[in-house]
């Protein structure tokens, strides 16, 4: 009997992928905005800013149009307003300056007796109904601004 050649397959090895070379950056390309190392001088402002005002200073600020400052506003405002919705989170942070938070008061049956912060004396009270208090919380770099 003639004995044939046996094929021996080579078990699948994976290639290593290619490596693409760094894209060069075209020269003169400036890049906009302010970058998280460059620092922000804090100065005081002895004027409240209005809505449209606050939306000209985040856009010269960051060197960028007007349209597209609106949008970070609006995003912003969104987000905040989505968080405290009656069927959103309860509570929305602005890391290191506020936090936003919602308590619910429960109803008040009239005729319960509460206690008359002036006299100390326990009196009858009037009904009130269920309601949701909104508080605002300053958290470090707020109050390390407001202490100088």
């Amino acid at each position: 009997m003639a004995r044939g050649k046996v094929a021996v397959k080579k078990m699948a090895t994976k290639k290593a992928p290619a490596k693409k070379a760094p894209a060069k950056k075209a020269a003169g390309a400036k890049r906009k905005g302010r970058g998280p190392s460059e620092a922000v001088v804090i100065r005081p402002i002895k004027e409240a800013y209005s809505k449209s005002a606050l939306i000209n200073l985040i856009a010269e600020q960051n060197e960028i149009a007007r349209k597209v400052a609106v949008g970070v506003y609006a995003t912003l405002e969104a987000a905040m307003l989505g968080s405290i919705h009656p069927k959103g989170l309860g509570e929305f942070t602005l890391p290191g300056l506020l936090k936003v938070t919602l308590r619910k008061v429960p109803a008040r049956k009239a005729g319960t007796l509460v206690r008359n912060p002036a006299t100390g004396e326990m009196q009858p009270a009037a009904a009130k109904p269920a309601s949701v208090r909104v508080k605002i919380r300053a958290l470090s770099k707020l109050k390390g601004a407001a202490i100088g």
